[in-house]
Parts: C-alpha cells; structure tokens; sequence
C-alpha cells in the first residue's frame, strides 16, 4: 500500500523477524507510519536546501550587501555547517520513520520506538490482554491518505499500545479482533 520506495504496510512478512520472537510466533503485520507523514519534514528539507540562496537574494534586494562584508572562508563554513544540519535533519526523521515499527504476531502486539539514536523502548502485550481495539483519524490529511491510529487497550500492567499514524487503521483494528478470537478460540483465552 504507498509508495514502494516507503513501504509501510507489510501483510505475513517471511522474512522479518525481531528480538524475544517465540518459535511458534508468526508475524502477521509489520506497519511503520504511514509514508506521507514524511511529507512536511521532506518539504521543510527542500526548503532548507534553497534557504542560502534565498537569504542572499533577500541581501542583495534590500541593498543589505551584508553577505558580500564576509570573508569567503567564513561563508563558506557558514553554508557548510547550515548543509551539515540539513544533512543531519534528514537522516534523523527518516531513521525514527523507518525504525518505528509495530508488529502485530499471532501471540503478541509490539511496538518498537525509536526515541533518538540511543534511545530505543519496545513495548509487548500479548493478545490474551487486549481488552479492546479503537481506531481514530485525525484531519483532512489522514482522511485522503487513509491513516489513522490504532490504540489497544491491555489488561497487562504495562501500558496501552499505540500504533500511531498507520495505514488503514480499520483494517490494522479488525485484524487485531480477528487473531484474539482465533486465539481464543483455541484455548489461549482466560476461562472465567
């Protein structure tokens, strides 16, 4: 669903795996957010990739000269530094894009969050706790490209999980439901 070159939704991956995997566990969907809520940090990249031009036309219009009373060397460090953090500013977001994943198995629901560079937290219910399955899209934005959030609530003393910002979330929700009551129906339920 997207974009193939941002792929976000990935329906009984074969080839995924992840840390604390059971052997009998069998992912039935990896989801990422969804690919165009890359879209305002790519745009404000682009913006940032013209803003030295744009600030040394503004100069030059209002008479300003002040970029011309520089030395070359500092410019040009300026413009490096200004470029290095543009640099730095893409690989950011698209590293927390990419490495925020969520992970619904047959057994378990995971959410993986990457927090910064250093920073990693993973989240892990396992469907006998899942209390519900709530879906909400927020804006005209999500509303055209079909995202949402998916929040399920947990019996477990950790905290609910929250798939934010994934594709179809109707779908994502129901397939949720559907594996608890497989599960349950296969005796992985509590029995009252």
């Amino acid at each position: 669903m997207g974009l193939d070159l941002l792929p976000d939704f990935f329906d009984c991956p074969t080839r995924i795996h992840f840390a604390d995997q059971e052997a009998d566990e069998k992912i039935d969907l990896m989801l990422r957010r969804h690919w165009a809520t890359n879209i305002p940090w790519i745009v404000a990249a682009f913006i940032g990739l013209f803003f030295p031009a744009i600030v040394v036309i503004i100069d030059q219009a209002a008479n300003l000269y002040l970029i011309e009373q520089l030395p070359l060397s500092i410019f040009n460090g300026l413009m490096l530094v200004w470029y290095l953090f543009l640099v730095a500013y893409i690989i950011e977001n698209l590293l927390h894009w990419y490495f925020n994943v969520y992970i619904v198995t047959n057994l378990h629901l995971v959410q993986i969050s990457l927090k910064s560079l250093l920073v990693k937290t993973v989240t892990q219910s396992r469907l006998d706790d899942v209390q519900g399955v709530r879906t909400k899209i927020k804006g005209v934005f999500a509303s055209i490209f079909n995202f949402g959030d998916v929040l399920v609530e947990t019996a477990a003393r950790t905290e609910d999980i929250l798939f934010a910002d994934v594709p179809t979330p109707d779908i994502v929700a129901d397939r949720i439901q559907d594996l608890q009551e497989v599960q349950e129906g296969q005796g992985g339920g509590d029995v009252g």
